[in-house]
């Protein structure tokens, strides 16, 4: 092959892997996507007299720049220079990841060099879920979303174990396509090394989705609301008593009597309410008037809310702009409230805050996101994070706990799995995907809810203010949803879940697994093998 060849293998690798994340390709293309990459490092292994082993680097990084463009380009519908910042980034992080697990299989063989290869991508979405400047949302288990027959093991091994699926694939795929290329290659043990699996794993995920069982709780009925008010125009300039007025007739017209729990968005109320002064607050009157007449529910709700405080340190958030007099005596969350009949008004703030977006780390780098970032729902401070997972409870029952989840926080596993270990036997994710328009973006957003059904084995309630909503059952197959962009009311029945996965017991453990492999491979390769060298 020449120099033209491989580049054409790069890219139909990251076109491949790309379309995966489409809504018109099944996301089971993952499981051959990453054969071209590998292809491209075999011809180089085998031919070091043409190649040197940076020349790997230069070859891969056009098909990781194609996928990361396809599968994140919708974040130039916000911003040019984030989307940007974010192809670039990802695309030299997983080139890098393929290329030194090519240096250790020229160091150490081809078993030590494929293992690597697991274990650093393994490492490398590690990373991802837990620095905030970068993200998991194309952590490579994620693609396989859609597919959700294909994947009820993840109840075990989380997104995790489809990363681990799509890698082991690829690699037995790609040894058996170069033993066919050589004189007299056959090939045959690998073949049926890929089948088994490819196959294995699919009949017993088939069997799981046909025959899991719902638990015996009573089901409850859920009214969920989108709004569909316009992030970029709407939202902002009608005034919010008004939105939310209108939120509740929506609602209204599809409750009942049996009505247990009413959902409404992320950001329902972006008119920051004082958490210090809740019973004076008009939006929250008005919601208490409402659930007055249907006293047997509670409503999860969307709202900006803020403490009067000095927060430790001097400045770190506020969601106005900086000539705010207040800005300094505040705190601003983006918040998820449940309230019902009960005096207390539940609150939990949203944890995993959109870098850039929602969360600002000092006056210095904020100046300069300043000038390339737009404001998102007032956001141009940034929003201060709950440390810790907390349920609402239902102050009729002290029971039914919930898991409030806020938007960027579902593409999080084991992050909602936490919820589940403090009790909650249902998830509601509130958001509001409008943001990114008529892209992908909010699809994959949609897919991801179905994978915390998943791993939780909990039904998931979602409430969007421009789509899409809908009600997931445990096998992550979605009941009912809303159209995208379109006023929707969404009236369903959920059943609360007691049992404990793997997955929320263990959490993320494949990941840890692969982060020990790596750090034993890379301490033998670069530190004990120079070493032995050094003093033979």
């Amino acid at each position: 092959m020449n120099r033209y060849s491989l580049l054409a293998l790069s890219v139909s690798a990251g076109l491949l892997s790309g379309f995966a994340w489409s809504d018109w390709c099944p996301g089971l293309v993952m499981l051959v996507a990453f054969v071209p990459f590998l292809l491209i490092g075999e011809h180089i292994c085998r031919n070091p007299e043409r190649y040197s082993a940076a020349s790997y680097f230069s070859y891969l990084l056009p098909g990781f720049v194609i996928f990361s463009i396809l599968t994140l380009g919708w974040i130039r519908v916000v911003s040019i220079s984030a989307a940007i910042f974010v192809i670039l980034t990802g695309s030299l992080l997983m080139t890098f990841t393929v290329w030194l697990a090519h240096i250790i299989r020229i160091k150490t063989g081809e078993t030590p060099g494929f293992v690597s290869l697991i274990a650093l991508w393994l490492t490398l979405e590690l990373i991802c879920l837990k620095v905030n400047i970068l993200s998991p949302w194309i952590n490579l288990g994620n693609g396989l979303a859609k597919n959700i027959r294909f994947i009820q093991w993840y109840e075990i091994t989380g997104v995790p174990g489809g990363t681990l699926w799509i890698l082991a694939s690829n690699l037995l795929l790609s040894k058996f396509i170069t033993a066919r290329l050589r004189p007299g290659g056959r090939g045959s043990g690998l073949m049926a090394g890929w089948l088994v699996v490819i196959i294995i794993p699919s009949v017993l995920s088939l069997a799981r989705f046909r025959t899991i069982e719902p638990s015996v709780l009573q089901p409850e009925e859920v009214v969920v609301v989108q709004p569909d008010y316009d992030p970029f125009t709407r939202k902002f300039t009608v005034p919010f008593d008004e939105q939310l007025e209108t939120a509740l007739g929506m609602a209204d017209r599809a409750a009942s009597v049996k009505t247990r729990w009413f959902v409404l968005p992320e950001t329902t109320v972006d008119d920051p309410v004082n958490e210090n002064d809740l019973n004076r607050n008009k939006y929250i009157t008005m919601v208490r008037e409402f659930i007055a007449r249907y006293p047997s529910s509670a409503m999860i709700i969307g709202m900006v809310t803020f403490n009067d405080k000095s927060p430790p340190g001097g400045v770190t958030a506020s969601s106005y702009n900086e000539t705010d007099p207040l800005h300094e005596l505040r705190e601003y969350y983006n918040s998820a409230l449940m309230i019902d009949t009960g005096d207390a008004v539940g609150i939990y703030h949203k944890s995993k805050l959109v870098p850039g977006f929602e969360r600002v780390y000092s006056s210095i780098p904020a100046r300069l996101i300043k000038k390339f970032l737009p404001e998102l729902g007032g956001t141009e401070w940034g929003f201060e994070p709950q440390k810790e997972r907390s349920c609402f409870v239902r102050s009729d029952t002290n029971a039914a706990y919930v898991a409030p989840v806020i938007c960027y926080e579902s593409v999080f596993g084991q992050f909602v799995a936490a919820y589940v270990k403090k009790g909650a036997g249902s998830i509601f994710v509130i958001t509001n995907d409008g943001w990114w328009k008529n892209t992908n973006g909010y699809k994959h957003h949609f897919w991801y809810s179905s994978v915390r059904a998943i791993e939780t084995r909990r039904p998931v309630v979602r409430s969007a203010n421009t789509g899409i909503s809908g009600i997931i059952d445990i096998r992550g197959k979605v009941i009912s949803k809303s159209g995208w962009w379109v006023p929707a009311v969404i009236k369903g029945y959920i059943t609360p879940e007691t049992r404990i996965t793997p997955y929320v017991r263990y959490g993320d453990y494949i990941l840890r697994f692969g982060v020990g492999i790596s750090i034993l491979m890379l301490l033998t390769v670069f530190v004990y093998f120079p070493y032995k060298d050094k003093m033979q």
